[in-house]
């Protein structure tokens, strides 16, 4: 971590003052993003958004081709603005910020934030529109950055909200009143709400005096990594600069890192196949019976602010007279794939702003001891704790820990329904207790209709590997060249390919810049050599002395490659096959050939299967709004041929007979 980041915790004053509520009603004068001539409030916005140019050449268009006179179409855009528009109400805000911080003192949490970059933030406000653009773990997220702006005295962000908090009694009004606006998920089918939502989010842009926040990745990351960006928001808020409409836009990725999420239980079950529960105001009272518990620590760490503008300019393939104004601009092609271009850079500047917390540490090396069926005294925990550190750090990583004894002892705490240690401090997994699914829950099931013992194996062993997983992207590249090279000699030319086509196969389940690659590979080629990782012979790489090492990076990406091949193994017999069809088939694969739980993964079987895709081994199509994957199956068998010969020789019994594993069932019957 940077000698300049200065990571504090916000709720420290709150904890010593003896009223939340005289801080939540001080006298407050916020840094307005944007410095306006004019100040539009929330009906203003949507009034300029209903009455533009644009919409009326929309209302001229749609009246031509259905016949319906312009007024009753003009009413149908004004109930649709009603739907989504945001408003601002003070005494809300203040009343949702005390619940907040009462939340937040029973759930015993901190809030850590890189006070440096959220200075430098503030620092560039106030020439032209600010997006923020945070990773999304959590429900979580919507309350931190409204509270951190809050805090820093920063104007309250306008936030992109599904419709599922939309019908929530009480909390859908409330979310509204604090600057949340609505927006559908799918828009197929629904022009003129479409052309509402874009000139309403291009209106926000441009005549809103507070910052933009939505998720790229438009939906929580069960996973807890970074997923591919969708590009229909950013597309929305980056026409006003395309049209001339204001100087630049700013945009700043934040991260938030978790010590625990509060969802993690329910994300290992939705993994699986298990539908996720409808929010709702009534399951929102029953989770908060659950937060009387210790969640740990929160971070929020802000990536250097990019101006839209510098970007666009620096970038060869777009030419400068993008920028040229006209009335009714929509987005070009050319437009869009810049908009692709940034979003995958944001994506990536997120990745690279993930706080390596304590509990993503002892993950590690809790799974790495399940691997290899050895459970590890306190004292052992600690000292893998210090090399695992030493090894992110070396890797470029941000690890927040300078104490590891009373960090690890306090992640304890945190995840005691986790993990524990036993009567012989040896740090141990505990076990999932039967879920009692109905046959309700089973028809609505996304996959294969899985045993009961293959989820009380598979949950915990998925719920340690959402804490592996933000790391991955510092272990990825070094695992794939230790793996590539441990086949036996390679050359330079053989392990660059099979690098590239391998990382091409993991880009969906393990996000990175492909254009960067080549830099990448360069860098851990260094870095393996460096650490005795691989060694040079005679012109050729060779596993070097470090085997230590070399392990830890194996089993690091041991499930996605091993996923990749169960992926492959399934569509090489049915050659084409439909979307939910082929997760089915390889989840019931996996099951049988009981590997690595996080296989069982819909979300990563999916991600592998776009990875096929990237790499030429699968064609994707689309019939009666049903993907259908047809296989090529040249490239298909090198794909899995090339994966099947790196896959690591690791046998693991994830069951019950595994030494690392607390079986809650015998415990429970103890009791």
């Amino acid at each position: 971590m940077s000698a300049n980041e200065k990571f504090l915790d916000i709720l420290v004053p709150r904890r010593k003052e003896a009223s939340v509520f005289q801080y939540m009603t001080r006298p407050w004068n916020p840094q307005k993003t944007f410095n306006l001539d004019q100040h539009y409030s929330p009906t203003k916005i949507k009034a300029a958004a209903a009455n533009s140019v644009y919409i009326d050449a929309i209302l001229e268009a749609e009246s031509a081709n259905t016949g319906v006179c312009k007024k009753k179409l003009k009413k149908e855009i004004l109930k649709y603005l009603d739907e989504m528009g945001m408003e601002k109400k003070q005494c809300v805000i203040r009343w949702m910020g005390t619940c907040f911080l009462k939340v937040a003192s029973m759930m015993k949490i901190g809030i850590f934030v890189n006070e440096t970059a959220a200075l430098k933030m503030r620092s560039v406000m106030g020439n032209n529109p600010l997006l923020l653009l945070p990773t999304h773990r959590s429900y979580a997220d919507f309350c931190l950055l409204t509270y951190f702006c809050y805090h820093y005295d920063m104007d309250f962000p306008a936030v992109a909200a599904g419709m599922d908090f939309y019908s929530m009694a009480v909390v859908g009004r409330c979310m509204r009143d604090t600057c949340a606006f609505y927006i559908r998920r799918s828009l197929v089918g629904q022009g003129l709400y479409a052309a509402t939502l874009k000139q309403y989010v291009r209106t926000l842009v441009a005549k809103h005096c507070a910052p933009i926040e939505f998720f790229l990745e438009g939906t929580r990351s069960r996973s807890n990594k970074t997923l591919p960006p969708k590009y229909g928001m950013l597309s929305m808020s980056l026409m006003p600069l395309f049209a001339g409409e204001v100087p630049d836009v700013t945009v700043v990725p934040v991260n938030i890192s978790y010590d625990r999420l509060v969802e993690h239980s329910l994300f290992a079950y939705e993994h699986l196949g298990v539908p996720k529960p409808k929010e709702s105001t009534g399951g929102l009272l029953k989770a908060l019976k659950s937060l009387n518990e210790h969640f740990g620590n929160i971070y929020i760490n802000l990536g250097e602010p990019l101006s839209v503008k510098e970007f666009l300019h620096s970038s060869e393939a777009h030419p400068k007279d993008l920028l040229k104004p006209t009335d009714l601009q929509q987005l070009t092609p050319e437009q869009f794939s810049f908009v692709q271009d940034i979003a995958n850079h944001v994506a990536d500047l997120q990745q690279k702003c993930t706080v390596v917390t304590i509990s993503y540490l002892v993950a590690l090396v809790l799974m790495q001891s399940i691997i290899k069926n050895t459970a590890l005294t306190f004292e052992e925990v600690l000292e893998e704790v210090e090399w695992v550190i030493k090894v992110l750090r070396q890797l470029g990583a941000s690890v927040f820990e300078n104490d590891v004894k009373s960090s690890v002892e306090r992640i304890l705490i945190v995840h005691s329904k986790m993990m524990k240690l036993d009567k012989d401090n040896k740090l141990k997994l505990i076990s999932s207790m039967p879920m009692d699914i109905s046959s309700e829950v089973q028809r609505k099931m996304k996959g294969h209709i899985l045993a009961a013992e293959t989820m009380i194996n598979a949950v915990p062993v998925i719920q340690v590997q959402l804490y592996v997983n933000p790391v991955l992207l510092y272990l990825a590249p070094a695992a794939v060249v230790t793996l590539v090279v441990s086949r036996g000699h390679a050359t330079h030319e053989s392990l660059t390919a099979d690098y590239h086509c391998i990382r091409k196969m993991l880009r969906h389940e393990l996000f990175h810049l492909e254009k960067h690659e080549d830099e990448v590979l360069k860098q851990t080629l260094q870095y393996c050599l460096d650490n005795g990782v691989i060694a040079e012979s005679n012109g050729t790489f060779v596993l070097g002395r470090d085997e230590k090492l070399q392990y830890f990076l194996k089993w690091s990406i041991w499930a996605p490659l091993l996923t990749i091949v169960k992926c492959a193994e399934t569509l090489l017999e049915h050659n084409k096959c439909e979307h939910k069809q082929a997760l089915k088939l390889i989840q019931e694969r996996v099951e049988s050939s009981q590997c690595h739980p996080y296989c069982l993964s819909l979300e990563a079987t999916a991600n592998c299967l776009q990875g096929l895709v990237l790499a030429g081994a699968l064609e994707k199509g689309k019939t009666n709004e049903n993907v259908t994957y047809q296989v090529i199956p040249a490239t298909m068998g090198h794909c899995h041929r090339l994966v099947k010969s790196v896959l690591p020789a690791i046998q693991v019994d994830f069951g019950k007979s595994n030494s690392v594993i607390l079986d809650q069932r015998k415990l429970t019957s103890r009791l």
